[in-house]
């Protein structure tokens, strides 16, 4: 599959999938959970490029990140506002405790 979407990379790769997935007999969970996985991938390359950008148009991460954090936060309402800055905070605690235990071994 990986193949085929090198040597026609304008393809639509969830129609490749659903394609791949057929021959193979995946269950529907199977072909949602490909589908959700490469909507987290595109939307890890999306935002990349667009840090990129940000660099080269002078902007450090750090104010990337707050014009990111701005444009998710705007019109919510103060609870959701919340929410969203506490699992933020939540997964960042929890990447630096990942990387000291790993550090510790």
């Amino acid at each position: 599959m990986l193949e085929q979407l090198d040597e026609n990379p304008d393809q639509d790769v969830n129609a490749l999938i659903k394609d791949e997935c057929e021959k193979m007999g995946v269950s529907e969970e199977g072909k949602a959970l490909l589908s959700e996985t490469n909507e987290y991938i595109d939307g890890f390359a999306e935002k990349m490029a667009a840090l990129q950008t940000a660099k080269e148009d002078g902007k450090s991460r750090k104010q990337w990140m707050l014009e990111e954090m701005d444009r998710i936060l705007k019109g919510r309402d103060e609870q959701e506002k919340a929410e969203i800055v506490s699992a933020i905070s939540d997964a960042g605690e929890n990447v630096n405790n990942e990387t000291l235990t790993n550090e510790e071994d």
